[in-house]
């Protein structure tokens, strides 16, 4: 039977970064959460930077922080992987 709840297993979601105004060049400037906080959905979860812009970067869900991929001054590209979160 599809669905027994014996095993709940949770789903971890991969946060990728945003489309950021055409900027091909965008940095990671600084990272709100560490690994084991707790982030809201909509929360910020990282600053971004490009040559025109600061930008906050919202968790798209609420959970436990499970990773963060990349380190501030790492350069990152929209569509790339930035974090990994367990949901709530």
């Amino acid at each position: 039977m599809v669905g027994d709840n014996d095993q709940m297993s949770v789903e971890i979601q991969e946060v990728v970064m945003p489309e950021m105004q055409g900027a091909e060049e965008i940095t990671v400037g600084a990272w709100s959460k560490q690994r084991g906080e707790h982030v809201a959905e909509g929360e910020t979860l990282m600053e971004a930077h490009t040559d025109k812009v600061n930008a906050e970067i919202p968790s798209p869900v609420a959970g436990v922080v499970e990773a963060l991929l990349l380190d501030v001054g790492d350069l990152v590209v929209p569509g790339q992987p930035i974090a990994r979160i367990a949901p709530d």
